[in-house]
């Protein structure tokens, strides 16, 4: 709130001008009318002819979907828009053409437009360019439908874009499948040609091997010679059952004949003649028999029987070995045929293995045709598929809404613009206001130059703060978060007495020992506390030379702030530029435990490079320094007045440390802080014993 006091004429000039800028912005661009056409990705599939079989389908998946709304918004389609419509004629989307008014504040597009002049691809390029900036595709929700807003300054070119860009669209895409269906046709009738040379090549390949190789077949395809081979092997099966019946009669009549019992063969069983001449002999038997009851065995009777009965044994002895011989005879001839069978089968079987070796080649020849007669008329049906297609082919998106012509304009929209330009031109002043407060020049306070007179004031009651832990400032631990700081009333005067020597007031600071004021007022350089340490070190600077200047602070009380104004002091004159050190000669508040005894080891020799400490924000080196070393630390001091623009003593209570002595002789400078509400007996004494030591006390601090 006190910067926002402080600065508020910056945030009203930064938000009126915001405001008029935004105006004069606003009223300048054109006014545009925006317009959109629907275009829905079909499925559907005509039926009169697969047209699948040239072009899949579109598919409708999000990555498809969104293809095609690059498709909408590509480079290519545009220029088909922009020669139908002639667009290259008209100022608005050519900046070669464009005479007086302000259609476009991107500097981008004058720049193409200067780019372009005298080149007419650039010039045709930004033409395009032009037209996208126009144009806006996009998807409609969850949906296949995509939406193509137009923007222009006439309503009825916006309608008439839009509607010509969604029939370009689905012209595009009859276009593509016709072309398609063309270039597929010509190529299937290129290899159908092909195929069909190399079918007839292939054909006469094999008759001509078929004739070389005298490779005959029947009628339904079957080779002749294995037609032969079958029949021959069925004659020589027969032939051979045959030999094999007639070997084992004769072998029968033959082992018969041998053991007398020829009559017991089948054949001379089944014999009519020899069946006649043994009933003929069974009927001389007969008549023997009763012949032999009525004459003896010697009459003529009986004798002729018997020759008879002789004879006629004779005949079938005799039918027996016809019989036996014409066996043999078959037998014969039964070997003779197998023979002949059996040879040739063995020259068919010769002629077999020739034909099939012959056939194994014709084979690869005659699947070589198969395959190719088999591609080739896969061409031709394909080819007759896709001929004559061009006429029904339909396209896979139509447009379900056609762009309207815009009654009112789309943009801009100057009454929401200029009023969300108020809070913006505020926050924007604001934020001047605190990055001038960060890093500008602070706004200086008036400090008088010169004693005052200093009156008293009533006591008041103070309310009693419990002081935070101390951290030390050097050390390596996390910084508190800042303390809010009071703000502080105007210099008001101790008492009414006159001490010997009044400095003058060169400062008013917050009386807080708590060390994180000392970081504050880092990140807060703008605050009262920050302010007044800035006056107070261009007070300081106003009184060095040529080197560098040695400060000495001390107070009326113990760390009533001391501490803290030390180190604060010290860290503004670091962001100022200034090469700082400063001496903790308090108790070794600001920097405990410090290496090596600090100040009493440099003094003894001790590098000072290893015995400082540096500050952990910002490029202030500190060295602790007890109360016995001043006395010898003459020659230190002068070697840092060449080193150092300002060196900072914390130093202690005048009357309570036997150091200021030397101290005294050793500082240029002695700033005195006390509280506003210090007893004025306190006061003198202090002041009279730091004349009594001859200190150079310059100015008076005041504590509240």
């Amino acid at each position: 709130m006190r910067v926002l006091r402080t600065r508020r004429g910056l945030i009203r000039a930064v938000t009126l001008l915001t405001v008029a800028a935004t105006a004069a912005i606003m009223f300048a661009l054109p006014t545009l009318y925006s317009t959109s056409a629907v275009v829905m990705l079909d499925q559907r599939k005509n039926n009169v002819a697969d047209l699948s079989s040239v072009l899949s389908a579109l598919p409708t998946d999000p990555s498809s979907v969104q293809n095609q709304i690059q498709v909408l918004s590509s480079r290519d389609l545009a220029l088909k828009v922009i020669d139908k419509l002639k667009l290259e004629n008209d100022p608005e989307f050519n900046p070669a053409l464009h005479r007086g008014g302000l259609p476009d504040l991107n500097p981008l597009h004058y720049l193409r437009a200067s780019s372009s002049v005298g080149d007419p691809a650039g010039q045709r390029d930004a033409v395009v360019n032009a037209f996208l900036n126009h144009l806006d595709v996009t998807l409609l929700g969850v949906s296949t439908s995509i939406q193509v807003s137009v923007s222009a300054e006439d309503p009825e070119k916006a309608a008439r874009i839009a509607n010509t860009l969604a029939k370009s669209y689905t012209d595009d895409q009859v276009a593509i499948k016709v072309q398609a269906t063309r270039q597929a046709a010509a190529w299937l009738g290129d290899r159908m040609r092909q195929l069909a040379d190399q079918v007839q090549q292939q054909e006469a390949a094999v008759q001509l091997y078929k004739a070389e190789h005298d490779l005959v077949e029947s009628a339904d395809g079957k080779s002749l010679v294995d037609e032969q081979l079958v029949a021959i092997n069925t004659q020589a099966i027969t032939a051979q059952s045959d030999l094999a019946e007639k070997k084992a009669a004769y072998e029968r009549v033959a082992a018969l004949t041998k053991t007398g019992n020829a009559a017991d063969i089948t054949p001379v069983v089944n014999s009519k003649m020899i069946g006649d001449l043994r009933s003929q002999e069974a009927e001389l038997v007969r008549q023997e028999a009763d012949l032999a009851t009525r004459y003896g065995p010697n009459h003529p009777k009986m004798v002729a029987i018997r020759n008879q009965v002789r004879d006629l044994a004779a005949k079938v002895a005799r039918e027996v070995q016809g019989i036996a011989g014409s066996l043999e005879s078959d037998l014969e001839v039964a070997r003779a045929h197998v023979g002949s069978i059996e040879a040739s089968l063995a020259r068919v079987e010769r002629q077999a293995r020739e034909d099939h070796m012959a056939r194994v080649r014709l084979k690869a020849l005659e699947a070589n045709l198969a395959s190719t007669r088999t591609t080739y008329e896969s061409f031709i049906t394909r080819l007759r598929a896709v001929q004559d297609q061009d006429d029904i082919q339909i396209p896979e998106a139509r447009v379900i809404s056609t762009a309207p012509i815009p009654a009112a304009p789309s943009s801009p929209h100057r009454a929401l613009f200029v009023g969300a330009s108020i809070p913006g031109g505020l926050l924007l002043g604001i934020l001047f206001a605190l990055l001038l407060e960060r890093f500008g020049a602070p706004v200086r306070q008036e400090v008088p130059a010169a004693p005052q007179p200093l009156r008293r004031p009533a006591p008041k009651p103070e309310r009693p703060v419990a002081p935070p832990a101390a951290v030390p400032a050097f050390a390596d631990a996390t910084p508190p978060p800042a303390p809010v700081t009071p703000p502080l009333r105007p210099a008001q005067a101790f008492a009414q007495a006159q001490p010997p020597v009044l400095p003058p007031v060169l400062a008013e600071l917050a009386a807080s020992p708590d060390l994180r004021l000392a970081d504050w007022v880092l990140d807060n350089p703008g605050s009262p506390y920050g302010q007044g340490l800035t006056v107070l070190l261009g007070a300081l600077m106003a009184m060095r030379t040529s080197q560098a200047l040695v400060v000495s602070l001390t107070s009326l009380a113990t760390d009533a702030g001391q501490s803290v104004a030390a180190l604060a002091l010290a860290r503004v004159a670091s962001r100022a530029g200034l090469r700082t050190l400063l001496i903790d000669g308090d108790l070794g508040r600001l920097a405990p435990g410090a290496a090596s005894g600090g100040l009493a080891a440099v003094v003894n020799g001790a590098p000072l490079n290893g015995t400082v400490l540096k500050d952990r924000h910002s490029n202030v080196y500190c060295l602790a320094a007890p109360a016995g070393v001043w006395p010898q630390a003459t020659g230190v001091l002068n070697s840092l007045r060449q080193s150092c623009d300002l060196v900072l003593i914390n130093a202690p209570v005048p009357g309570a440390a036997d150091a200021w002595p030397p101290l005294a002789a050793l500082s240029d400078v002695v700033l005195l802080l006390a509280a506003a509400n210090a007893p004025q007996g306190v006061v003198d004494k202090i002041l009279r014993s730091l004349v009594a030591m001859r200190a150079p006390l310059r100015g008076l601090v005041i504590m509240r």
